[in-house]
Order: structure tokens, then sequence, then C-alpha cells
């Protein structure tokens, strides 16, 4: 039987080089978190995906639209990124709604404070039950 291996990537080696072009040819991208890992997928002899293990802080604001200003919300996102730059060596996650019609948190205020969007939905495992 043929099983599922989780193999540790070096992000200094040619087996880092070689998944990052794996990843591009299914139109993703694998970055170099400094707080982080890549584990490759493997069955058989065959890589079949990846994951990015990244251990940073991760802040998930919440707005509320009746007493919140645009301005309130540059301050809230812009002090988060100093404190990720100056804490976590510069990385740090904000998590928002996926809903684009938020109006508290538009994506080109996000984005005008420094952060790109990572195209990508957060699921938080929950215990069985």
């Amino acid at each position: 039987m043929i099983t599922t291996r989780f193999i540790d990537v070096n992000p200094y080696s040619d087996d880092f080089k070689r998944m990052q072009q794996f990843a591009r040819t299914f139109n993703h991208e694998i970055g170099h978190w400094r707080s982080g890992k890549v584990i490759a997928f493997e069955r058989g002899e065959k890589t079949f995906g990846y994951a990015d293990i990244v251990y940073l802080p991760m802040a998930f604001p919440a707005f509320h639209p009746d007493v919140t200003t645009p301005r309130g919300v540059v301050d809230v996102i812009s002090a988060w990124k100093n404190v990720a730059q100056f804490n976590h060596g510069g990385e740090g996650w904000i998590g928002v709604p996926l809903d684009e019609t938020r109006t508290t948190f538009p994506t080109e205020m996000i984005e005008k404070a420094g952060y790109s969007k990572m195209n990508r939905e957060i699921y938080l495992m929950q215990e069985s039950s």
C-alpha cells in the first residue's frame, strides 16, 4: 500500500527551488517565510502538493459599522503592521471577512496600508464530538 508522506523542505535547498517551480505549474507561489516552513506531500515517488506552515501572528479585527470611521480602520491596520514588523521580523497576517461589500474594511484600504491579498480562506479545526 502506498501512503502519503509529509517531507520537510529546507528553504535554502535545491528542493525548495523545485517546490517553488512545482507550485508555479498550478498558479501558486511559495514565498520565503522567516517564521515557517514548507512541507511537501508525496505518494510513492510523486509530489502532489505542499503546505506552507507559518508561525506568525494573525489578527482578526472587527469594526462596528455605526461607530467606525475610515481613519480608525487605517489606524488599527497600520498599528498592527508596526507590531508585526517590530515583534515578528516584519511578518504578520490580518484576517478580514470574505464579503467584499464590507463597508468598514474595504480591500483598497488594506492594500494601501501595505498588505497583499493571499487568495486563501482560513478554516478553524473543530474538536470532534
